[in-house]
């Protein structure tokens, strides 16, 4: 190699880094702003806590609180919480804000490297994205309005779990769902997923990938139940499996959940993503027109939709429930997105996102919303309608081949 060759991969690693720091940077301003703008930074903020953060934060006051049925069993963030306040003698309330902070931050981050490092996507499309991310109200600024909760956290460990579950490390995948059911059990949700992308792209039950997959999925269950066992000895209470909140029956669980927000769960289902559904939708159909069953993206994109429809048979908040999908949705709009090359349309695909930002971060009044939704789809459907590759351009003289 010449001192020439090596002076440019040098170079070039360096400009790599810079722009991952500028990328860091902006990200930690948005989060910040979101903090600024949704937090409340009061010393007892936590009396106005209300819902699930409520029996969290008794958690994080006392390891092993006998709090409700579900709650109780989710120890990781109150456990984490509780500790840092015996180390440093900060307060319960900063305390849950620096990890709702830290989590929502971190699950940003390695949300735009799956996409730069793991998709390949383009820097601008990277980023753009992970702002988006960032500003989506279930996965960011409504967790900042209540910041004791053990969602972010969360969310923070389904992302990890995906990009291992697409890169194919099982032994880190597995560890992930382990200490993920720690902090909500619904991370075991995600442990099928592996075997299940294994068969897909080989369609063999036989194949090591399949049947290293289908272990994992026995030891997780494994170690989830010894946790369980663990905890309510801890706890001294009986939160059997199976058993909703307040330890009433699932078919309980079920009727009660299912009696909430009669007439309006799809409206709450549609502003989760707002347009950005239509772009996931077609996103979905270009990946199985081009790679069939064997797409990572869309087996666990379907996946975890039916895992989330599930969940909310059980769970009365259908946000909540569904921005567990934020890093596929978004995953996919990013791929769809990063086909438009040149800046003209790079500027098109800016308003897209600012416009689905403005819309998740409500600066756009309730009767307005829709007609902003309408008029990003109809953006959304020109530029599909006028391709690159045509050599036509939506607004815009000839088009730039990729």
């Amino acid at each position: 190699m010449t001192s020439e060759q090596t002076e440019l991969i040098s170079r070039t690693r360096g400009t790599a880094l810079t722009q991952r720091l500028c990328v860091y940077g902006a990200l930690a301003m948005v989060t910040l702003l979101n903090v600024i703008s949704h937090a409340n930074l009061a010393p007892n903020a936590h009396e106005k806590a209300w819902g699930d953060a409520i029996n969290y934060f008794r958690m994080s006051e006392q390891t092993g609180a006998a709090v409700d049925n579900p709650f109780a069993l989710r120890m990781l963030s109150p456990w984490l919480v509780h500790r840092a306040n015996l180390l440093t003698g900060i307060s319960l309330d900063r305390l849950w804000l620096i990890l709702t902070v830290v989590a929502v931050l971190a699950s940003a981050i390695v949300f735009f490297e799956f996409l730069r490092s793991h998709l390949k996507l383009q820097l601008f499309t990277s980023a753009l994205t992970a702002v988006a991310l960032a500003c989506t109200f279930w996965y960011a600024p409504y967790a900042f309005t209540n910041p004791y909760l053990v969602d972010p956290l969360n969310n923070l460990l389904y992302v990890v779990a995906l990009w291992l579950a697409f890169e194919r490390k099982l032994i880190a995948f597995t560890v992930v769902i382990v200490v993920g059911a720690i902090n909500k059990e619904t991370t075991l949700l995600l442990a099928p997923l592996y075997p299940l992308l294994a068969w897909t792209r080989g369609r063999k039950l036989r194949d090591r990938d399949v049947l290293g997959g289908a272990l994992a999925v026995v030891i997780a269950a494994g170690l989830y139940i010894a946790f369980r066992l663990w905890a309510q000895n801890l706890i001294g209470g009986a939160y059997g499996f199976g058993a909703g909140q307040g330890n009433k029956s699932l078919l309980d669980n079920i009727g009660f959940a299912l009696s909430a927000n009669k007439g309006t769960d799809q409206l709450v289902l549609f502003t989760t993503f707002h347009f950005l559904w239509l772009v996931f939708a077609y996103g979905l159909y270009r990946q199985y027109r081009r790679y069939g069953l064997r797409s990572d993206l869309l087996v666990a994109s379907v996946w975890l939709f039916g895992c989330c429809v599930a969940g909310r048979l059980v769970a009365t908040d259908t946000g909540r429930v569904f921005v567990m999908m934020a890093p596929l949705v978004l995953g996919v709009v990013a791929v769809v997105l990063d086909g438009q090359r040149g800046e003209r349309r790079r500027l098109w695909v800016g308003l897209l996102l600012f416009l689905y930002i403005a819309l998740s971060l409500g600066w756009v009044p309730a009767p307005s919303s829709f007609l902003v939704d309408a008029v990003a789809a109809l953006i959304f459907v020109l530029l599909m309608y006028f391709p690159v590759s045509s050599g036509r351009t939506f607004l815009g003289g000839p088009g730039a081949r990729a």
